[in-house]
């Protein structure tokens, strides 16, 4: 299968909430060299319990919803993680589930929560649309939280399409101190496109993940 180069801009946004959830960011244009990798490399997953939604839904029409995203529940405003697969890797994440706290959201009144306090966080999560018209998409989405004095911890989001990833670092930089990826350029030759997370830290760690998107360009 013909593979398509993809460049990734990692964008940094950092902004104190004001109240409640629909903050917007000023975007920091300094952008970081993001990674390349095959599936196999960089994400095999991990041993460990999905956690399970009620409805596990997946877009294979490739529709958009009103605001044009493709992804489904892509701000966690469902009752569970219905659209998403979410791994707890090696069942050492203690609290992996939907936030209903307005204050820890980027948008809308749900966001997907993290925390551990005597064992490390890690988990994975990832969607696959399919049916996706030709052209060139972006995948964003929105972190804050910390990383309990990791140094090097690990979070990524990343796009996969005909067999190849492009990644992208987040940072975990404080409470409602929202850091912003974004990965343009996304152009799948069969229409289908895997997008995802990787998160862990040492024990402490927490964070919220909130209003992921996959648009058309």
């Amino acid at each position: 299968m013909k593979r398509k180069l993809l460049h990734a801009v990692l964008v940094a946004s950092m902004a104190v909430a004001l109240s409640g959830c629909g903050n917007t960011s000023d975007i920091n244009a300094d952008a970081e060299e993001t990674q390349k990798a095959t599936e196999t490399e960089n994400i095999e997953e991990e041993r460990g319990t999905e956690v399970a939604a009620a409805e596990q839904k997946e877009n294979t029409t490739g529709t958009p919803d009103e605001n044009g995203n493709y992804l489904i529940n892509g701000s966690f405003e469902e009752p569970d993680f219905s659209g998403w697969t979410v791994t707890n890797n090696n069942d050492v994440t203690e609290e992996l589930d939907v936030y209903d706290r307005e204050t820890d959201c980027f948008t809308g009144a749900q966001s997907l929560h993290f925390y551990s306090g005597n064992n490390p966080v890690d988990f994975s999560m990832k969607q696959t649309v399919s049916g996706l018209e030709d052209g060139t998409y972006k995948l964003t989405a929105h972190i804050q939280g910390d990383a309990a004095g990791d140094e090097n911890p690990t979070v990524y989001f990343y796009a996969l399409v005909d067999g190849e990833e492009v990644k992208a670092d987040g940072k975990l930089q404080g409470y409602v101190n929202w850091y912003t990826v974004e990965i343009p350029g996304i152009t799948p030759t069969d229409g289908a496109i895997t997008v995802g997370a990787h998160v862990a830290t040492a024990p402490g760690g927490w964070g919220t993940i909130d209003d992921i998107t996959l648009v058309k360009e």
